[in-house]
């Protein structure tokens, strides 16, 4: 499923599900897991600086302060699945000892993607926090029943 070009965020309502199926970031099944966070974390690590695969695990890993590890293949089947969708570029790096690698660079759409990501998240953050909030008013309110 390839991305909705000239997809523009800000003419799509942000509340409940209205946004989930229409959003780029949401197609790819933003929900739960660690494993769901393996493309916005990827849009961050380069958003800080464009790299190979293992730099960018290493970034990801800085930038959340450990919190977030992100498999290797998980990582590179994101990576290639963003390229083919426009949001990366990639380019063989030339020199250095070792096996060659590619560097990954995200595009304009990929910027755009990002900011797709944060609406997402955030919304995400505020529906977590009510249904957070009605489990613990539940709970105060059984008096253990």
């Amino acid at each position: 499923m390839g991305p909705r070009r000239g997809y523009n965020h800000e003419s799509h309502g942000m509340h409940g599900a209205r946004h989930g199926a229409a959003r780029p970031c949401c197609r790819r099944g933003g929900g739960g897991g660690l494993g769901a966070l393996a493309e916005p974390a990827a849009l961050a690590a380069l958003l800080s600086k464009a790299g190979h695969g293992y730099d960018l695990r290493r970034e990801i890993a800085d930038i959340t302060g450990g919190e977030i590890e992100v498999d290797a293949g998980g990582l590179y089947r994101v990576l290639r699945r963003l390229e083919d969708e426009g949001f990366v570029t990639s380019e063989w790096s030339d020199g250095g000892p070792g096996p060659q690698r590619r560097d990954y660079r995200l595009t304009a759409e990929g910027r755009e993607l990002a900011q797709d990501w944060i609406a997402h998240l955030r919304e995400r953050e505020r529906l977590s926090g009510l249904l957070a909030d009605a489990l613990g008013s539940a709970l105060e309110n059984t008096d253990g029943d």
